[in-house]
C-alpha cells in the first residue's frame, strides 16, 4: 500500500489536515540524525536498544523535514516549545498545528493549521490480559460491542477504540494522563466521540496505513484530510 506522493511545494489550507505515513525503514540516518537538537540527541542516545533508538531518530528527523515544508526553513532550525504534559509546539508558528505517532517500523504525522490536532497509530498484536485491560480503558457501550466478537476480532477493535481515545487525548495534550475511559468512542455506523464525556464537536476519523496497524485522527475542526507517503528528499 502507497499514499500519494505531495506536491511540491506544498499548500495547507486552514479547512485541510494533512496526514504523512512515514516508512520508517525507509528513512536515512544520516539524512535524519544531523537535524536533530541537541535535546533530541540526548534522547536517543538513552534507548537501550538500538531498534529503538533507530525508530526515534528517523521519526524525529522525518517530523522536522515535514515541518519544514510548511515552515519554508530547513529541518535542523525547526524548533519546539513543549506543554505541561510534554506535547511539542512549534515555536516558528504556534498556528501550525501537529501530532506524531508511531508504532513498530511506521509512523503517521497529521498537520493543520490554527486547532488542536492528534493522531494515534497502533500495531495489531495479541494483547495479555485483555478482558481486565478492557475493563480498565472501555465505557460500558464499548464493552457491549467487544463482547458480540470473537476474541481476534474483539481486540482488532479494542485497538480500534484506543486509538480514538488516545487520539483525543493527544490532541487534548493531556495524553494518557487522563483515563481513557474518560473519552467514548462510537465505531459504527460514524466514529464520532460521544458527548457528554467529550466538549466540543470534534471530527474523528479512523484511518487504514498499511495492513497489521489501525489508526486514527481527531481535530478540532471539521476538515478534508489528505494522506500523503513521505520519502527524505533525494
Amino acid at each position: 500500500m502507497t499514499w500519494p506522493a505531495p506536491p511540491d511545494p506544498i499548500t495547507l489550507n486552514p479547512d485541510q489536515i494533512h496526514i504523512w505515513r512515514i516508512c520508517l525503514g525507509q528513512q536515512r540516518l544520516a539524512d535524519c540524525h544531523p537535524c536533530l537538537s541537541v535535546a533530541e540527541k540526548i534522547r536517543a542516545d538513552r534507548f537501550r536498544f538500538d531498534r529503538d533508538r533507530t525508530r526515534f531518530i528517523q521519526s524525529r528527523g522525518s517530523l522536522r523535514y515535514i515541518l519544514s515544508r510548511y515552515l519554508g526553513c530547513s529541518a535542523a532550525e525547526v524548533a519546539f516549545t513543549y506543554g505541561e504534559y510534554g506535547k511539542p509546539q512549534v515555536s516558528h508558528d504556534p498556528t501550525l498545528a501537529f501530532n506524531l505517532s508511531h508504532s513498530e517500523d511506521l509512523a503517521l504525522c497529521a498537520v493543520g493549521y490554527g486547532q488542536r490536532l492528534g493522531i494515534d497509530l497502533e500495531y495489531l498484536r495479541s494483547l495479555t490480559h485483555f478482558e481486565s485491560l478492557s475493563r480498565r480503558c472501555l465505557c460500558d457501550s464499548e464493552l457491549k460491542v467487544i463482547k458480540t466478537l470473537a476474541e481476534s476480532q474483539a481486540q482488532q477493535q479494542f485497538l480500534q477504540y484506543w486509538t480514538c481515545k488516545e487520539a483525543y487525548l493527544k490532541a487534548l495534550g493531556c495524553g494518557l494522563t487522563q483515563s481513557l475511559q474518560s473519552v467514548e468512542v462510537q465505531l459504527s455506523p460514524t466514529p464520532q466521540l460521544l458527548s457528554p464525556s467529550v466538549e466540543g464537536n470534534w471530527q474523528l476519523k479512523t484511518l487504514d496505513p498499511d495492513p497489521g496497524f489501525v489508526a486514527a485522527v481527531v481535530s478540532e475542526k471539521k476538515g478534508q484530510i489528505t494522506q500523503y507517503e513521505w520519502h527524505l528528499p533525494t
